[in-house]
């Protein structure tokens, strides 16, 4: 009795294990000290390059603008900084639209398991006259090329896949869609946000003509991320969301922000260096996870389980719902029922649904999302704490 007593007390004091790094991760420290510096330090607009204070944060950006260009392997020039991925994308798809409308390529292509800043995108362009396709996945979450190649014709202006699912992990033929894209002179955007602290990335030698990114999915600062637009051939020409001082080549109007921009920067850097060792260390402590989790119940993964993100876990246990397993573990685990982005409101996953349809399956699924701060002991506590859960929920329940 008094030990679990004292093994309550030490849990206690540990705090709850963070599980949702696929909706935000945690900033770098080191990152974090870069984001102080600069917001203690360097007080001037950027744009203000007319005296020294200026022109000090003017290279601060673009200092930052080369770390982020050499994660991704592209051009400076082809970086512009936004408030992050939702915007990003929202400047791919709404910017480059009346330059494909203009040469008559009114047909643009998605998938039906994109983020929701991608599907709000073309349901606007759908108003304004675009014919839209929609890509079904199959039960492992991933796109069929054969539907893709049958969907294209000369008319196809835009076709825009994310990288990995934010939901399931789930990695799509990125490349390949891309290559498919250029046979019939569309362009290919991709959102790479959930993929970019873990999947390396060469966009000089692909055919990726748009990429978005964020930074609180990288260990950087909320509030900033990134449009990559090609400059090579073909050209992508943008249409600005954003009008005024003509910030960022006049493609994204309004007062750069130094400290989050410096942040997201060296938040890239440390990528760069970490990569490798990050995806192979996160992979097994997800490869773990799983092992025991299923070891000790009845639980289906969702999704490709080779092609997928290291860090993601995408899990049904039979006959109980996430709401009331995320209730009775709120103190001690931090996860996610669906993405963040639409958690205002207890729906089905529109991921799942296009997995599954109306199931169970889809229904009941949950997420779990490692990253940098997860433990190798995190993970015996983590099986022992879903396993005390769903036996307390199952045991209500048939009582």
């Amino acid at each position: 009795m008094l030990l679990n007593c004292f093994q309550a007390v030490f849990e206690l004091m540990l705090g709850p294990i963070y599980l949702d790094h696929n909706a935000s991760t945690p900033i770098d420290s080191e990152v974090l000290k870069t984001v102080i510096r600069v917001m203690r330090d360097c007080c001037a607009n950027p744009s203000s390059i007319e005296h020294s204070l200026g022109s000090a944060a003017a290279r601060i950006v673009e200092r930052a603008r080369a770390q982020v260009a050499e994660l991704i392997r592209c051009k400076e020039s082809e970086i512009i900084f936004t408030s992050g991925s939702t915007e990003a994308n929202n400047l791919a798809i709404l910017g480059v639209y009346p330059t494909i409308k203009s040469a008559g390529r009114c047909h643009v292509i998605t998938s039906k398991i994109e983020h929701p800043s991608v599907l709000a995108c073309f349901k606007i362009l759908e108003a304004d006259g675009a014919e839209v396709t929609r890509l079904n996945v199959d039960e492992s979450g991933r796109i069929s090329l054969d539907e893709l190649a049958d969907a294209l014709r000369d008319e196809t202006g835009l076709i825009s896949i994310m990288a990995a699912n934010n939901e399931t992990g789930v990695l799509q033929p990125i490349l390949e869609v891309g290559r498919l894209a250029e046979e019939v002179g569309a362009l290919f955007h991709t959102d790479y946000s959930q993929a970019s602290a873990l999947i390396p990335l060469d966009l000089g030698n692909s055919p990726i003509h748009m990429a978005s990114f964020s930074g609180h999915k990288a260990y950087g600062p909320k509030g900033v991320g990134a449009l990559y637009r090609s400059r090579r051939k073909p050209r992508v020409h943008l249409a600005p969301l954003i009008h005024g001082g003509g910030q960022e080549n006049g493609l994204r109007s309004g007062t750069s922000n130094t400290p989050a921009i410096a942040g997201f920067g060296h938040a890239c850097e440390l990528i760069k260096e970490r990569i490798d060792h990050d995806r192979e260390r996160i992979g097994l402590l997800r490869n773990d996870l799983e092992r025991k989790l299923k070891s000790k119940l009845k639980t289906q993964v969702n999704g490709d389980k080779d092609l997928r993100l290291p860090n993601t876990l995408s899990l049904t246990i039979d006959g109980v719902t996430p709401q009331a397993l995320m209730q009775k573990l709120r103190d001690d685990l931090c996860f996610s029922a669906s993405s963040a982005c639409s958690s205002d409101r207890v729906e089905t996953s529109h991921v799942l649904l296009a997995m599954f349809g109306n199931t169970p399956r889809s229904r009941n699924a949950f997420r779990l999302g490692l990253g940098r701060q997860t433990k190798k002991q995190d993970i015996g506590r983590i099986v022992d704490l879903f396993d005390g859960a769903v036996s307390e929920l199952l045991l209500f329940k048939a009582s």
